[in-house]
């Protein structure tokens, strides 16, 4: 059984990748092929759909989407040339054995990533069922709307951590002018459908 076939078989990678020490063990199991793999016009993972990719690299020109139980497991570094997009409220995970680059990141489910996790702009992950596992994240806003990420250390210029409900008055400055309304709420939803057209969250 390969370590992505073990990896599939749990219902969640904490144990796994929670700690620094645990992610850097789990690293140096992986030997991704030297293969550099190009997904041309986006990548949607349907409903309950399982995808892996043994690769050195993996480009995906467009969005990532994920449905719910959505799992994509990439054995190398990841570049989303577009936006990371979780659609619902169910488990779906994420699993990246090298780098990840992408321009926004919204997403429900978990989230493993062993090397550099970069943003330009968007991180925001929602709601505490899961979590997200790195050594270091960067991106120009970090959200974390009732979740307790494990990520040792956040590089932005603005992070929020706490529920929704508390989060409206600052959003309200951070984002672009619309997405949040004057009782200080918004919807997931809504910000979904803006990434998914690859416009912006921020001004």
């Amino acid at each position: 059984m390969t370590l992505f076939e073990k990896l599939l078989q749990e219902g969640s990678l904490h144990a796994q990748a929670g700690s620094a020490g645990k992610r850097a063990a789990l690293k140096a199991k992986l030997s991704p092929s030297a293969e550099v793999k190009q997904v041309a016009q986006g990548l949607t993972l349907s409903e309950g759909q399982d995808l892996t990719f043994d690769a050195k690299s993996v480009t995906v020109n467009g969005n990532l989407i994920l449905e719910d139980q959505g799992r994509l497991l990439v054995a190398g570094d990841l570049v989303v040339e577009g936006n990371i997009i979780h659609e619902g409220f169910d488990y779906s995970l994420l699993f990246v054995g090298g780098s990840l680059k992408a321009h926004n990141l919204l997403f429900h489910g978990e989230i493993v990533v062993l090397g550099d996790f970069s943003l330009q702009g968007v991180a925001w992950t929602y709601y505490n069922d899961y979590s997200s596992y790195a050594d270091t994240l960067s991106a120009r806003l970090v959200v974390s709307d009732d979740r307790d990420d494990a990520i040792d250390k956040v590089r932005a210029d603005h992070h929020l951590i706490g529920h929704s409900s508390e989060m409206g008055p600052q959003l309200s400055k951070l984002l672009a002018k619309g997405l949040v309304d004057e009782e200080g709420e918004w919807s997931y939803t809504t910000l979904a459908k803006k990434l998914k057209r690859k416009e912006s969250l921020l001004p």
